[in-house]
């Protein structure tokens, strides 16, 4: 994984004991091989979704923060694997329940919620 990568995932499941215990599952079952970036980060999306209603709003707007700071960063690898692993998964996950999207789409920075409405078509 890309150094990149790396530090924002370090510094996010930071944010989370349900994020670092996801991450850890993903290297678990990868082992002894890294996970593809996008399948951990991916794995990492759909713990914020589940976890979303049982961690308070200053847990969910650093994670939501982290995430945009990351599409704003201007490293192509890292805002892809954001785009495409975490903020994807999100979208899916949540549009499981469409009251769960409505309270998560809120939370997504700019550049976040433009990938995810471009990429749900809305």
């Amino acid at each position: 994984m890309e150094t990149k990568c790396h530090e924002f995932v370090e510094t996010l499941i930071n944010q989370s004991e349900g994020l670092r215990e996801a991450y850890n599952k993903a290297i678990e079952y990868w082992s002894p091989d890294e996970p593809p970036v996008t399948t951990l980060f991916e794995a990492l999306g759909d713990r914020v979704v589940e976890e979303f209603d049982q961690v308070d709003q200053d847990e969910n707007q650093r994670i939501f923060s982290l995430i945009e700071s990351a599409m704003a960063s201007g490293n192509t690898s890292l805002m892809t694997a954001v785009a495409t692993g975490l903020i994807e998964a999100i979208v899916a996950m949540s549009h499981r329940e469409e009251d769960k999207w409505q309270r998560i789409s809120p939370m997504l920075g700019e550049l976040s919620r433009n990938h995810a409405f471009a990429w749900i078509g809305t």
